[in-house]
């Protein structure tokens, strides 16, 4: 169960707009008995220079209670500039970006740009971390567009270190212990990947409803072991563990439009055809055969300003390869706005 609580604000200032939210949400875990509360201050500040460049930097200020793997963090999410039409029919953002990529709500497969923070909520896109990129749509009329996105270097998801270490630990430990090593340590380290990230998107608006197809270069956003050595520590048996990053592709089909039979209804959907480097653990297929993953969800705004979400996905932000499995989601939020 959670509970959301929003309080919107806004200002003028030097020439520029300033807006800011701020949120809090808290869960009840029935299994655990446990509650975990979360204060956003998100804050956004946007300057136009001219009418065809502009500036634009957001913000988040978050705060978790102690269960949480880091209970403060100061995100920048976006800080860019950007051009509106001062090249003929093309629209230019540089600098640190959230990339849209994708119509679901959440989850969508074809999320591939900017890494979720810990302990950060999985329906919003906008806590999202911002990745340094360029992202550049042609429009060849009003109802067709090209879009590209440059990712100089791969950012994948931020773990802590701790945090990290006790997973691979808890992981890897017992599997070593039936061969009679006692593993108590683990030292990490990463191959991060060199090569730059890039995809590509052709959309084009309809009656009813908009479709897009897309192409992803990149890396999978969460490390896989590559190489994995018990070697003699100082307290005892430690585990020497290399992460890495395998390639993958995804070729991708997005739509949004009216939810045929109920007005005011948005039906949305993400289709990924993934094709990965083959990865193997321990000798263990991981990643080998392409696959696919989906999300499918429609939404609906009441006329007292309840949100109301429910979505079939394919695939948990987690799972790739054949582990991907079904699942239904259910969402619902109430926003109190103070003028």
């Amino acid at each position: 169960m959670v509970v959301f609580i929003i309080l919107i604000f806004s200002a003028s200032a030097y020439a520029g707009d300033f807006s800011g939210s701020l949120t809090y949400s808290g869960g009840y875990n029935f299994t655990e008995n446990n509650l975990n509360n979360t204060l956003n201050l998100g804050l956004n500040y946007i300057h136009n220079f001219t009418d065809e460049v502009f500036v634009e930097g957001d913000l988040i200020i978050k705060y978790s209670d102690s269960s949480a793997p880091s209970p403060f963090m100061i995100i920048p999410k976006e800080l860019y500039i950007g051009t509106y039409d001062l090249i003929p029919q093309l629209d230019i953002k540089t600098g640190l970006l959230i990339v849209s990529w994708g119509s679901a709500d959440m989850l969508s497969p074809l999320d591939n740009f900017n890494p979720l923070p810990p302990g950060m909520s999985f329906t919003s896109m906008t806590q999202k971390t911002g990745v340094l990129a360029a992202d550049a749509t042609y429009y060849f009329n009003d109802i067709t567009y090209l879009q590209a996105i440059i990712l100089p270097s791969f950012v994948p998801s931020y773990m802590p270190e701790k945090y990290e270490e006790q997973i691979y630990l808890s992981m890897f430990a017992p599997q070593f212990q039936t061969q009679g090593i006692e593993i108590n340590s683990v030292n990490i380290t990463h191959a991060f990947p060199e090569n730059l990230v890039w995809g590509i998107k052709l959309g084009r608006s309809f009656t009813s409803f908009d479709a897009a197809i897309s192409y992803y270069n990149g890396y999978y956003l969460n490390a896989y072991p590559e190489t994995i050595e018990p070697v003699p520590g100082s307290d005892g048996m430690s585990l020497n563990l290399e992460l890495g990053y395998p390639k993958k592709s995804v070729f991708g089909f997005e739509f949004q439009g009216d939810f045929p039979g109920i007005d005011g209804a948005t039906l949305r959907g993400d289709l990924a055809y993934i094709v990965s480097q083959p990865w193997q653990v321990q000798g263990e297929d991981i990643l080998k055969d392409p696959y696919i993953k989906a999300a499918i969800g429609a939404d609906y705004t009441t006329s007292f300003d309840l949100y109301l979400n429910v979505g079939f996905i394919w695939g948990f932000i987690f799972e790739e390869g054949d582990q991907c499995s079904p699942y239904i989601s259910l969402n619902a939020r109430k926003r109190i706005k103070r003028q």
